[in-house]
């Protein structure tokens, strides 16, 4: 066989492989892989590397939550935590330390080294888990496999993940929003039998349900968008009644249980929370690219966009940031064009594929429109100008603060603006033609989004966790002691930090964490309980009692108050010793 006979056997192969779905998913998470290594490192991917999620800021929370409740001993519901609010107990949920590999990790922990984070994992996992599902979902509508893989790019580099990977990483897991496009995309999938094709859309939507409550709760709701699209589509274009109902019923359920045996409604706290209205999306922000480089932990910063300039915005409309890329942009008129000169070409044909897709059209209109209004809710704002405002009752706002940050549902119509771009390029009959003009877009999206890519080096440098308790004396004091209380309850992070710190490394509980959704009342109780016995002089003597101020601190005879680092160590007497 010549050279050339071999070459093109080889092109043939290489084509047929292309071609494979098992491949293109294969090669699209392997290029997630690569793209998360590069912006990231691998430094961050060694499990017994923590001292950079110790730098302070909701990674911190995150990380040391996970610490407690690897030490917690199991009880039901198994994602139960002791030990971080004296003797109030709490889910691992309200920590956002990603409550399905916490549980699991806690599982297999005595395989586990000493030091073990999870959180270089899943960044990396969540990169290769879009790359997969952002193929899976355009290969929907092209079979092309180098078009697939490349458009996947797109969806990895969306800016939003950049903003939350890392800081507040569980919301950075946006193939789960992908996953509740595929499971709407693919409803009319062939199962090859009747009975898999009654049972499992439930069974796929309720593992989603399970998926989405065990990464964050937020992703919840915005996977009910999706079901809703399906609803539209299944009973007005495919006829069938049950099977959304079914669909329903099954993330409903399993997402409901999931919160149960993870101990969401174990502790009596309010679920709805202030800034319903703050932390929405602007107008703007699909073409707005905020400067969400760098944070103060990090040290650095950088522009939001290459090409384009921030817009302005109401503060907390950060929570909103749903820039989609000039590269995106750029996509979208060549998208326009594309399927304006199809339709011109073929009117006939036109009239009929509008005819049978009009419906998917009407519903993916419904479901962005959905989206867009609550990330906007309940007032609108194109940059500093209010459009309205809805004034809802008491009751639909509480309903509406459990979810309070009401601007990352502007992340849905991220990934549908995605996907209609890529649904737009598709229709360039030229296949070398479709492809370069993906290329440009991919390369476009590159450049804009330089330097928040540049700005992620933080995490390949080595980083060095040092305890702002430096005294000699909080390790002699500390001896013997199994309790870290600090007073008062109002603490600020950074010292909720470095007491938790300190407190996990010495084999001690905490009495004050930061969790989302708080019990206040029994945070409250617990606080002026303990300050009653201190001043009748009923203290813990394995307590370690840590004041903010001199102020708080009772007088009782016969204490000796010890000023550290800023802090005061105060050793009571117990008169009923």
């Amino acid at each position: 066989m010549t050279l050339q006979s071999k070459l093109s056997s080889f092109h043939k192969k290489s084509a047929l492989l292309t071609q494979k779905l098992w491949f293109i998913m294969l090669a699209s998470s392997l290029v997630g892989a690569l793209l998360f290594v590069v912006i990231y490192g691998v430094r961050i991917l060694d499990p017994t590397y923590d001292d950079w999620l110790l730098q302070g800021g909701d990674l911190t929370q995150h990380y040391v939550g996970w610490l407690f409740f690897r030490r917690s001993e199991w009880q039901f519901p198994f994602g139960l935590i002791d030990g971080v609010l004296g003797n109030i107990k709490v889910s691992v949920m309200y920590t956002d330390s990603v409550p399905l590999l916490a549980v699991f990790f806690k599982l297999v922990s005595p395989l586990l080294p000493e030091t073990f984070q999870y959180y270089g994992l899943l960044g990396l996992g969540s990169f290769m888990l879009s790359g997969a599902c952002a193929a899976l979902l355009i290969h929907r509508f092209s079979s092309n496999g180098l078009f697939c893989i490349l458009g996947s790019v797109i969806y990895m580099l969306c800016p939003a993940v950049f903003q939350r990977l890392y800081g507040h990483e569980t919301l950075a897991c946006h193939y789960i929003i992908l996953l509740g496009m595929i499971l709407w995309f693919y409803q009319e999938h062939d199962w090859g039998k009747k009975w898999k094709c009654r049972l499992f859309p439930p069974l796929l939507w309720g593992a989603l349900g399970v998926l989405a409550v065990g990464t964050h709760i937020y992703y919840l709701p915005m996977t009910y968008c999706f079901l809703a699209g399906c609803f539209i589509t299944d009973i007005f274009r495919y006829k069938k009644y049950v099977r959304p109902l079914l669909c329903l019923a099954a993330i409903t359920v399993t997402s409901l249980l999931t919160m149960w045996l993870l101990g969401a409604f174990y502790t009596k706290a309010d679920i709805s929370a202030d800034g319903l209205g703050q932390y929405s999306a602007n107008l703007n922000t699909f073409w707005n690219p905020l400067n969400i480089g760098g944070n103060s932990m990090q040290g650095y910063s950088s522009e939001g966009s290459f090409f384009l300039s921030q817009r302005p915005v109401n503060s907390g409309q950060y929570e909103g940031y749903a820039y989609v890329g000039f590269g995106v942009m750029v996509g979208a008129v060549l998208a326009l064009i594309a399927v304006v000169c199809r339709a011109v070409k073929l009117k006939k044909e036109c009239v009929s594929r509008f005819r049978s897709r009009g419906l998917w059209l009407a519903a993916g209109a419904f479901v962005f429109g959905v989206a867009l209004f609550y990330s906007l809710s309940p007032q609108a704002y194109f940059n500093e100008i209010k459009l309205y405002e809805i004034s809802w009752s008491e009751n639909v706002r509480a309903v509406m603060s459990s979810f309070r940050a009401t601007g990352r549902f502007a992340w849905v119509c991220d990934y549908m603006i995605f996907t209609a771009v890529m649904y737009g390029l598709s229709h360039i009959r030229k296949k070398h033609i479709m492809i370069a003009a993906l290329a440009f877009c991919t390369a476009l999206q590159v450049i804009d989004l330089s330097g928040l890519i540049s700005s992620r080096k933080w995490y390949k440098e080595e980083q060095v966790y040092t305890s702002p308790l430096q005294d000699p004396r909080w390790e002699q004091l500390a001896q013997g002691k199994s309790r870290f209380v600090g007073l008062s309850y109002d603490q600020s992070p950074p010292t909720i930090y470095a007491f938790s710190i300190f407190a996990y490394r010495h084999n001690m509980t905490i009495n004050h964490f930061h969790i989302a959704r708080p019990p206040f009342d029994e945070i409250l109780a617990q606080y002026y309980d303990t300050m009653s016995k201190l001043e009748s002089g009923n203290a813990d003597m394995n307590a370690l009692y840590v004041f903010m101020s001199k102020d708080y601190i009772p007088q009782v005879e016969g204490m000796q108050v010890y000023e550290m680092d800023g802090y005061y160590v105060v050793d009571f007497p117990n008169k009923f010793q």
